[in-house]
């Protein structure tokens, strides 16, 4: 039996489908890529936005198309949130939510028969669901999943609905599965959940910092790098010990939203403007050469020009290396969708242009800023005569080489800016 998997969403959801591919690889199946004929077809799907929910529908579809005789999986968000609208497709033989996927080769069997519901309710006794990654697909990066979850329930975000409330992996089960695939040749760990600043907050007795120390000691390790964070972790305390792990990748994500105050208080955002902008300036102080990225949401319900520009200014100040920008999308059940003074989508396509605009012009400030000076880049493959890699502060960097040096971390001089990434030359 061939079963192949399509994924969409986030890195999370990229660490799920992984997990859900040794489940069915244990049971027998044979994975093989999404287009080839297979006798299974899982879809792990994200609701995170409308057009990500039209995204997976019509994945779904295709897959039906691929091969009419397969059995066809949603699994995921999208799943877990609107079981009914995804049952009710005729491309669809059987539904999976975010819990009991080690039950998914049973869930296959039953799909053949009939159209077959997997999808269980949350429960706030709910523990973490014990998913865990032998081997990873990509060769030098690999995702670890270490919580899962969200107790915040931002006014615009689906997200807890989807993966219920937050709850954290053991330490000791993530540091295991740390060993196993830095044994595999792993060179940089990601640390990826659904809200990674909230691990530990049900008094199992570790923080994320924690963690973050514990792999610091896996000696085969070179890189830790951190996902996506809610600002206000970022302590003075928290920076002191993570300038401390030498392994940290500085480059941080920060969730940001909106940079107007109005916009954030709507939103239920849990910090202020100033204390955001103030946290980004500590975190310089610790990482003068890191890189902040962030996602902003524009027409948000109520957003005035005003507001507009204030997020606009506030972004130019802060100086981000990169942008990731939204149309706010209204999403069924979120309090975001019945707010009074929602933005027209002509308005929120030309603020989403002026974003994305400063957005490209910042990172070329910073891609310039880094010319002829040296770094340390982690070469993950080899494409067009070239090695391509990262910095730690995720710079993307390309050398024209014969050296086959995939995996390998080699020092090099940034020679030239072209846009999105840079090109150099080896040193060593």
């Amino acid at each position: 039996m061939k079963a192949a998997f399509y994924t969409l969403g986030c890195k999370t959801n990229i660490y799920d489908t992984q997990a859900m591919e040794e489940i069915l690889s244990s049971a027998g199946y044979d994975i093989v890529p999404f287009y080839d004929i297979a006798d299974v077809y899982i879809i792990n799907t994200c609701a995170v936005t409308n057009v990500s929910e039209s995204k997976s529908r019509q994945i779904i579809h295709r897959a039906r198309k691929t091969n009419p005789r397969a059995v066809v999986i949603a699994a995921g968000c999208y799943s877990q949130i609107d079981p009914a609208r995804l049952l009710s497709l005729k491309e669809v033989d059987g539904i999976i939510g975010i819990a009991d996927r080690d039950r998914l080769p049973h869930l296959i069997a039953a799909a053949k028969a009939e159209k077959t519901d997997y999808v269980m309710p949350h429960s706030d006794a709910a523990l973490y669901e014990p998913l865990r990654i032998h081997a990873y697909s990509e060769k030098t990066r690999a995702f670890l999943k270490i919580q899962e979850g969200c107790d915040n329930y931002c006014a615009y975000c689906v997200i807890p609905y989807a993966r219920g409330h937050a709850r954290s992996r053991k330490i000791e089960d993530i540091l295991r599965e740390a060993k196993e695939l830095a044994a595999l040749g792993h060179r940089e760990i990601v640390l990826t959940g659904t809200h990674i600043a909230s691990y530990g907050k049900e008094g199992q007795g570790a923080s994320l910092i924690d963690v973050i120390e514990g792999l610091q000691q896996i000696e085969p390790i070179a890189r830790i790098r951190l996902g996506s964070l809610e600002p206000k972790i970022l302590t003075p305390s928290f920076l002191t010990r993570l300038q401390a792990c030498d392994k940290i990748c500085d480059s941080f994500h920060l969730s940001l939203q909106s940079g107007s105050q109005n916009s954030l208080h709507r939103m239920g955002r849990r910090y202020s403007a100033a204390e955001y902008a103030q946290i980004a300036g500590n975190i310089r102080t610790y990482f003068p050469t890191c890189s902040l990225t962030t996602d902003v949401i524009v027409g948000f319900p109520g957003e005035s020009e005003a507001d507009h520009g204030e997020s606009l200014n506030f972004c130019r100040n802060i100086g981000f290396m990169k942008i990731h920008v939204f149309p706010y999308s209204a999403k069924k059940g979120t309090r975001a969708a019945q707010m009074a003074g929602q933005v027209d989508k002509q308005t929120k396509q030309r603020r989403s242009e002026e974003f994305l605009h400063l957005s490209a012009s910042m990172q070329q400030a910073f891609l310039q800023d880094a010319v002829n000076t040296s770094a340390a880049v982690l070469f993950e493959q080899r494409k067009d005569g070239c090695e391509e890699g990262y910095t730690k502060n995720y710079i993307h960097v390309k050398v024209k080489t014969d050296q086959h040096i995939s995996g390998q971390i080699k020092n090099v001089y940034l020679t030239t800016n072209q846009g999105t990434y840079m090109t150099a030359t080896l040193t060593e």
